[in-house]
């Protein structure tokens, strides 16, 4: 009997590692997260807010959001809530002190991209392939 239990549990312990092992190689990896966050304090851009809605569309297989802000404490708000989710931020009208610089320090894995309503769309494409 005595003999018997350190088998038992060296079974146990095995079934247990290979059950984590055959559970990780089901899952299937988590699809590229980025965020669009067009700024409308210097007033509204309706062709940035368009690109941005064709681009996160067009931007298959990934999980794309749009935020509209109206200040750059709104622009901070934002850029830190979804870089702080894992996010990747692309921006259009963005204030780089207020609200990209000081995120990027804060979150250094997050890749942040500013650029202008022409630019959009090959933003969200890069964002959405990692």
């Amino acid at each position: 009997m005595t003999r018997l239990l350190p088998t038992l549990a060296l079974a146990v312990v095995a079934l247990f590692v290979a059950g984590f092992v055959f559970q990780a190689e089901g899952q299937s990896p988590a699809p590229p997260r980025f965020v669009v966050v067009v700024d409308e304090s210097a007033g509204r851009d309706a062709a940035a807010i368009d690109a941005a809605t064709d681009a996160i569309r067009a931007a298959r297989g990934a999980d794309g959001e749009l935020r509209i802000t109206r200040t750059p404490t709104e622009q901070l708000s934002v850029t830190s809530y979804f870089a702080a989710r894992g996010y990747d931020v692309v921006g259009v009208g963005l204030n780089r002190e207020i609200a990209v610089d000081p995120v990027a320090d804060a979150y250094p894995a997050t890749r942040f991209s500013v650029t202008d309503a022409r630019g959009l769309a090959a933003a969200v494409a890069a964002a959405a392939a990692r």
